[in-house]
């Protein structure tokens, strides 16, 4: 029986699951990205991880482990110290997010903690449903999507001030690559936007198709428009003017589907 259903990894592993500890599927056949991809596993308990599952403590990272009556597997693990102190930064990221006087101290979640949490919110629970309630819960989870549009519209923010930067210079090539970096962003935080806290960029374009009917036909069409951009010295400062009038249009949607995030005018946000 091949071991990429849950409910078969289920059995060789829970058993050796502690009751301090959570197990999820996880990864593309639980984000929406792909049904029939085999699921991944992320672990979280105190300490070393329990008897029969060979794993690095601390290491944040990802890798194909043994676990005991069953073949090798993608397992995550993180120990419940790492997401405590995860959970401090959340709680940082939230007050920052809201309350402009302490915005100039925004904190940062790299990309394999964005991964990590973005797992954890839509992550089938196979062992430990409780403990695995208290750290959404602690980890503020039910808003993750307002922190990750908080974060992708302060980057746009840097990267639209570095394309005018450009204009100013008449740098009108380099101004043009920039649009596409805008795009990437404005798309990130469209997503999020309407609950898609997926991180990998990558995926982002097909994510977009599937949340096409939440996002609007005209948003969707304007910011890939804006990722295709690329280069604009063709039609020099003007296109790209109009480019950046458009970004932010998609500024603006963002804001009006966020209501809670008094996000600043991408004109006056500092670089991030």
């Amino acid at each position: 029986m091949r071991n990429d259903d849950p409910k078969t990894l289920a059995r060789h592993i829970v058993p050796l699951v502690r009751p301090s500890d959570v197990l999820l599927a996880v990864g593309p056949a639980f984000d929406g990205r792909d049904p029939w991809a085999a699921p991944q596993l992320l672990l979280i308990g105190p300490g070393q991880p329990p008897q029969g599952v060979t794993a690095t403590v601390g290491a944040m990272r990802w890798g194909t482990y043994s676990v005991a009556g069953s073949d090798p597997v993608r397992l995550g693990f993180w120990t419940s110290q790492e997401l405590a102190a995860i959970a401090e930064i959340v709680e940082r990221l939230a007050l920052a997010a809201r309350v402009p006087a302490v915005r100039a101290h925004f904190p940062r979640l790299d990309h394999g903690t964005l991964k990590l949490l973005h797992d954890l919110r839509r992550g089938e629970v196979l062992a430990g449903a409780s403990e695995a309630a208290v750290w959404r819960e602690r980890l503020g989870l039910d808003e993750l999507h307002l922190y990750v549009a908080a974060i992708h519209l302060r980057r746009f923010a840097a990267r639209r001030r570095q394309a005018e930067g450009l204009l100013d210079d008449g740098d009108f090539e380099d101004a043009g690559w920039m649009l596409s970096e805008c795009g990437a962003e404005l798309l990130a935080a469209l997503l999020a936007a309407t609950g898609e806290t997926n991180p990998r960029r990558h995926w982002h374009p097909r994510l977009l198709r599937l949340h096409e009917a939440t996002v609007g036909a005209e948003d969707t069409a304007r910011v890939l428009r804006l990722l295709r951009q690329g280069p604009c010295a063709g039609g020099g400062a003007r296109a790209v003017r109009a480019a950046l009038r458009e970004a932010d249009l998609l500024h603006a949607a963002v804001l009006r589907r966020c209501p809670s995030l008094p996000a600043p005018s991408p004109r006056s946000a500092p670089v991030a």
